[in-house]
């Protein structure tokens, strides 16, 4: 219990930290923040307490004691505008000694038009924008009900000839109840140093005293950008086994999530297993946010011997829809 107290201390240290810096829309490396995994996602983002791959890195590290064997997992996101994102992840089991994971998380925006104040419609050249977080985690169990994880990240913005970078923390643990039904859990993603683009775009040629004559006039120099914080996110959720027996389960999930580039908001899921082996689940996300584009999520899972394929849908409102597919090998 001592250990549970520590970990939930510095949890909320650092919450009292991302809350006194909050800031509406003012990060970078946003891409952080959409979450993965069809099981997850399906279930209305509520991922903080209970996971079956290695997605479930992404809510808290914590949860990859959940995942028993050597696991290789990818997910890829149809996203919003022609956006694609892939994860993947590849995790060992150490035995007592716990779990090492290595992730990968990538984000292309696809070819865009370069476009102009004095050419709108477009110069004839094109960019990209492409983002990636690769990092190692660890994840333990400290006894039967406590366990603990981290995340180590580096993370890479590319915006056409500017890039940026930073490195951050994810922290997470994960604690079964004397209830046994009920779990609790808690993480803080993204907590690291900020992000400041740097590049050739920001070259310019200085007179360092344009009223001298005979100086040099063409002196290269570099225009500071301004840097900006990662999207630190603080989750808090339990997960509760409505029915649990060797044919039928029912778990309800709920997270309580408190970014520093938005207003706080819950998760709510359900899942639905049969045999251990066929999964329906649905959820929603944002309650409690007005004129969000938050709303319902779909989803479906099968397991056949090692292999784990999950699907989820996520209705986004006027921005319409956004598709989920994964699979997991266990090995």
């Amino acid at each position: 219990m001592k250990i549970l107290l520590k970990a939930v201390l510095t949890i909320v240290f650092l919450t009292a930290l991302v809350n006194a810096q909050s800031k509406v829309g003012t990060t970078a490396g946003n891409f952080l923040q959409i979450g993965v995994g069809g099981r997850a996602v399906s279930m209305g983002e509520s991922g903080v307490t209970s996971g079956l791959d290695l997605s479930a890195l992404y809510w808290n590290p914590a949860l990859g004691v959940n995942v028993p064997n050597n696991q290789a997992y990818f997910n890829n996101i149809s996203w919003l505008a022609g956006i694609t994102l892939n994860y993947g992840a590849v995790m060992f089991n150490l035995g007592s000694m716990g779990n090492v994971a290595a992730v990968a998380y990538v984000l292309n925006s696809g070819e865009m038009e370069v476009t102009t104040e004095l050419r709108p419609e477009g110069t004839g050249e094109l960019f990209t924008v492409q983002e990636m977080m690769i990092g190692l985690s660890y994840s333990r169990s400290i006894t039967q009900r406590f366990n603990i994880g981290a995340t180590f990240k580096y993370i890479h913005s590319g915006l056409w000839n500017m890039n940026a970078s930073a490195i951050a923390v994810d922290l997470g643990i994960t604690y079964q109840t004397p209830y046994d039904p009920l779990v609790i859990g808690m993480s803080i993603s993204n907590f690291g140093t900020s992000m400041q683009l740097q590049g050739p775009d920001a070259a310019i040629r200085f007179d360092p005293d344009p009223q001298v004559d005979g100086n040099n006039d063409g002196i290269i120099a570099y225009q500071i950008t301004r840097s900006w914080e990662l999207p630190v996110t603080f989750r808090f959720g339990a997960g509760y086994d409505v029915i649990k027996t060797e044919n039928h389960k029912i778990l309800l999930t709920s997270d309580f999530i408190y970014p520093n580039n938005y207003n706080n908001y819950a998760n709510v899921g359900a899942e639905y297993g049969l045999q251990n082996r066929y999964f329906l689940r649905a959820g929603y996300r944002q309650l409690f946010i007005g004129d969000s584009e938050g709303g319902p999520s779909f989803g479906a899972g099968l397991i056949y011997k090692n292999i784990l394929v999950d699907y989820a849908y996520a209705d986004f409102g006027r921005l319409t829809n956004v598709q989920y597919i994964s699979f997991a090998l266990s090995f």
